[in-house]
């Protein structure tokens, strides 16, 4: 039998796919585990985890792999947000063993690896293949759509429907593109295989364009999908979320590539037309010849050194801990 309200929330959560470990200190304090992504936010940053768990009487602890903002902070405020450094170790370390990789040699414009069939994996996918990006020898789209279900997507993407019809244009594919599956042995949680798999590809593209983690998602989640051109020393643009970069120099003290790349992008709320200017930032890129990719590379040797030694220093968890 129940004693509290606080020990009914605690039942029903233990069944939450997000959750990973709930500690009751006394009848007043609810302290849990919340991995991963927690289920993204929509653009006025409502979590339905966090929603529900603002809600309750009680002190709420939240240990989570997020760095949240004051905005967020104050949102929630029956909330203590508390950095889990432990467990952000334990998904971005995984690479850590990786210490030699194959000579930086350019044959490549850009490379991508898409894994699970989010929506955002399935825009970026069209996209990609629609511009002539998308090359089966060096990306992967480890899942098969239809050209009316990526269309679909546009009606949920708080788009009027003038931007629809403008922006739809770039997401059409033949069919055989999007009902076919490019796979590299995809092991979803075993990157340290992954990396070994795609290293040639990454080493031999001018750029990574990373597919991150729930890109539709309106606040910045890390995981550890860009430390491949880290440890690569490859250079690397991420479609995320919005100021998923700015994040990254700010919390993990990563450097950027603006020598060469311009981040506006970066700034741009909604999903679609971020994946857009992203793209028109990187297409001025894609004609240009071997030489000079190295020669661009080249300019920002000093910037993927930081981020390399960053990396295996772990100078990165030193930076986060300022964030605990």
């Amino acid at each position: 039998m129940l004693h509290s309200p606080l020990l009914f929330w605690v039942e029903m959560f233990k069944s939450h796919r997000y959750i990973k470990n709930i500690n009751v200190h006394n009848d007043q304090l609810l302290d849990l585990v919340a991995f991963d992504h927690i289920g993204g936010f929509d653009k006025d940053l409502n979590n339905d985890l966090l929603c529900i768990l603002d809600q309750q009487s009680g002190k709420i602890i939240v240990r989570s792999e997020y760095i949240f903002n004051d905005f967020i902070k104050k949102k929630y405020s029956n909330i203590d947000f508390v950095l889990d450094i432990k467990t952000h170790d334990n998904l971005l370390n995984q690479l850590l063993d990786y210490k030699i990789h194959p000579t930086i040699k350019f044959g490549n414009f850009l490379c991508s690896f898409n894994g699970t069939p989010h929506v955002s994996r399935q825009l970026l996918t069209a996209i990609l293949n629609n511009q002539k990006m998308f090359d089966p020898l060096y990306s992967s789209k480890n899942f098969s759509y239809s050209n009316k279900h990526v269309i679909g997507h546009l009606d949920y993407m708080d788009l009027s429907s003038d931007e629809i019809q403008i922006y739809s244009k770039y997401f059409k594919n033949t069919d055989e593109f999007s009902t076919s599956v490019y796979s590299f042995g995809h092991d979803r949680y075993d990157h340290k295989k992954n990396i070994y798999k795609l290293e040639h590809k990454l080493t031999k593209s001018f750029l990574h364009l990373v597919s991150d983690t729930m890109a539709t998602s309106y606040y910045p989640f890390y995981g550890e999908k860009f430390l491949y051109s880290i440890v690569t020393r490859g250079l690397f643009i991420s479609y995320a979320h919005p100021e998923w970069h700015k994040h990254l120099v700010k919390y993990y003290g990563f450097k950027l590539y603006n020598k060469i790349f311009d981040y506006d992008f970066d700034v741009i709320q909604n999903p679609v037309k971020r994946l857009i200017r992203l793209m028109e930032m990187i297409s001025k890129f894609s004609t240009l010849s071997t030489d000079d990719w190295r020669d661009l590379y080249l300019m920002e040797q000093d910037s993927i050194e930081h981020n390399y030694d960053h990396y295996f220093s772990g100078s990165y968890l030193k930076r986060l801990a300022r964030f605990e």
